[in-house]
């Protein structure tokens, strides 16, 4: 069986304005997937390169005793969604609403117990979809 395991997607780019404005870099996120394929949370930002990436992942598995989790729900959404905070900083999300509260508390324990244990994955080389212009920021489409 395949363990869970972090990926890491391209969400887009990202505009330096420390540099030229025509260097543009694409933002990295990671996502926490179980040995079913399934999502079970990701990034609660993007990133300006891998290295911040992982750098995420790695405080993530190294203080996930001292994270904070919030649970929410939202009328407009109707559903439930849960984040995690370290030191005030949210961390991890979950990936998508759930119906009920026992749904969205049982992916959180989900996410609690593959964290420590997930698969550290090295991401592949970025190649754009398509061939025109643009085509690299179409990679990260249906992402948040």
């Amino acid at each position: 069986m395949v363990p869970s395991r972090f990926l890491y997607m391209v969400r887009g780019a990202h505009r330096d304005a420390h540099r030229d404005l025509r260097a543009v870099e694409p933002s990295v996120g990671w996502r926490l997937v179980g040995a079913n394929h399934r999502e079970l949370g990701r990034s609660a930002e993007v990133f300006a390169g891998l290295t911040e990436c992982r750098a995420s992942v790695l405080l993530l598995r190294e203080r996930i005793a001292d994270a904070r989790v919030l649970l929410t729900t939202t009328e407009a959404a109707g559903g439930w969604s849960w984040r995690l905070e370290i030191d005030g900083h949210v961390i991890a999300v979950a990936g998508r609403l759930y119906q009920r509260q026992r749904d969205c508390q049982f992916n959180l324990g989900q996410f609690l117990k593959a964290v420590p244990v997930g698969e550290l994955t090295e991401p592949a080389p970025h190649r754009p979809r398509g061939g025109g212009a643009g085509a690299g920021d179409r990679a990260g489409a249906g992402m948040r």
